[in-house]
């Protein structure tokens, strides 16, 4: 799996959001009050936010996008924003990026010397979350007592 690049920003900087998938289904009933059940176990979570990117930093960006992964259709690990966890996450839309301007002739790479990124994505549920312990790993001999005849 790809890891997010170390020269570009380790955390995003403004307009940071957090939400979890909805992971219960919610039924109405013909009368009183609606139904609702767990759908899934393992829930996704939904980050959005802004990061600023040198001119480099954009570069080196469009690479791992593109290249690393395949235009955002492959997963990457980075960190958490919430604790800090190295996590699995995927883009969930494409990135969208603005020049911010510093004055000159208005040739992108000299006077635009930032971009400022918004980026949408997924931090997909751990394998432990989502995969049940199998009864064949249980050692069942050890949960049954033994008895001593004499």
């Amino acid at each position: 799996m790809a890891i997010w690049p170390a020269s570009l920003p380790q955390s995003m900087e403004m307009d940071v959001s957090d939400k979890m998938q909805t992971a219960f289904l919610r039924t109405e009933m013909d009368a009183g009050p609606y139904k609702q059940r767990t759908r899934f176990t393992a829930a996704s979570r939904y980050i959005s936010g802004t990061m600023v990117l040198s001119q480099a930093q954009r570069q080196t960006f469009d690479v791992f996008y593109a290249a690393t992964l395949g235009y955002g259709a492959d997963s990457f690990t980075w960190y958490d924003p919430v604790d800090g966890a190295a996590v699995d996450m995927r883009l969930i839309d494409t990135p969208d990026f603005q020049a911010i301007r510093h004055g000159g002739t208005g040739v992108i790479g000299k006077a635009f010397g930032h971009w400022r990124v918004s980026l949408s994505l997924e931090i997909l549920p751990t394998i432990a979350a989502t995969i049940p312990v199998p009864v064949a790993s249980i050692d069942v001999a050890a949960l049954i007592p033994t008895v001593t005849v004499v």
